[in-house]
């Protein structure tokens, strides 16, 4: 295995990183941070995780990537993989879903949180990191923020419970990157002993 040192700030990379599997990693910069928000963006409520991230995006950090996306699909494992840390964003509804914010840790092998359960409808962060997994040998640490909603009617705007949400949610991941941030060249060290 050939472990590479990848410099965030200008994206370059020591060497070519090889999985266990033979794959290669499929994009020459990798971000320390993935924050990933889901749902409608048409839907009031609905569009707390591209809000959320398109505020995280506008912090113009070099060690954090974004995407806004409608559904979760097997294309964002090429993104997954380059990352340390992912954190996945949505709406929540429904008795099951709490009165403010949750993040829960998604392990691989594990069951998905209650509150996503119940979801039949396209790939579930849990299905993404597993098919992760399967192809390249190895997940970031990943976690669901799950944002409380009154309403997924087609809106503009947030209800005030979501509005509160989503304040939280942007402080929740300040203090989330606070806390995991180190610097580039420690990053290289953990990577090199890993190998």
């Amino acid at each position: 295995m050939v472990c590479t040192a990848t410099d965030l700030s200008s994206g370059t990379s020591s060497g070519t990183s090889m999985l266990p599997t033979g794959l290669q990693v499929p994009a020459p910069v990798k971000s320390r941070f993935l924050i990933i928000g889901h749902g409608n963006d048409l839907a009031g409520d609905g569009a707390v995780g591209y809000q959320v991230v398109d505020m995280i995006a506008s912090w113009h950090l070099p060690s954090i990537k974004t995407i806004a996306t409608q559904q979760l699909s097997p294309n964002l494992i090429d993104d997954i993989v380059l990352a340390d840390y992912v954190i996945f964003i949505d709406a929540c509804a429904g008795q099951s879903c709490a009165r403010t914010i949750q993040l829960d840790p998604i392990i691989v092998g594990t069951q998905l949180p209650r509150t996503l359960a119940s979801n039949s409808t396209g790939d579930s962060p849990l299905a993404l990191l597993n098919l992760t997994q399967q192809r390249y040998g190895r997940t970031p640490q990943a976690w669901l923020l799950q944002v409380p909603t009154e309403s997924s009617d087609l809106h503009d705007g947030l209800s005030a419970t979501t509005q509160r949400g989503y304040d939280r949610a942007v402080r929740t991941i300040e203090q989330f990157l606070k806390t995991y941030q180190r610097p580039a060249w420690m990053s290289a060290i953990a990577h090199m002993q890993s190998a």
